[in-house]
């Protein structure tokens, strides 16, 4: 999931190269770099990383739960 959010902060960093959003994209490709960054901020920043990315607000819950999920870092 964390690859398919990269990517999505990829597409929304050409989309925004050339406006006031680029800097808050650059700053979330930055904090995605980590695998675990999700484990490291709270959930009201988790959620509203998401939101940045555009999920939808009924899938923010479920794509949480499986970013913070132990067994995809075993």
């Amino acid at each position: 999931m964390i690859d398919k959010l990269r990517k999505i902060n990829e597409g929304l960093l050409i989309l925004n190269k050339n406006n006031e959003q680029k800097e808050k994209y650059e700053l979330i490709k930055k904090i995605l770099k980590d695998d675990k960054c999700f484990f490291k901020m709270d959930i009201e920043t988790s959620y509203a990383l998401l939101r940045d990315l555009e999920v939808k607000e009924k899938d923010l819950e479920k794509i949480y739960k499986e970013l913070i999920d132990d067994k995809y870092f075993s």
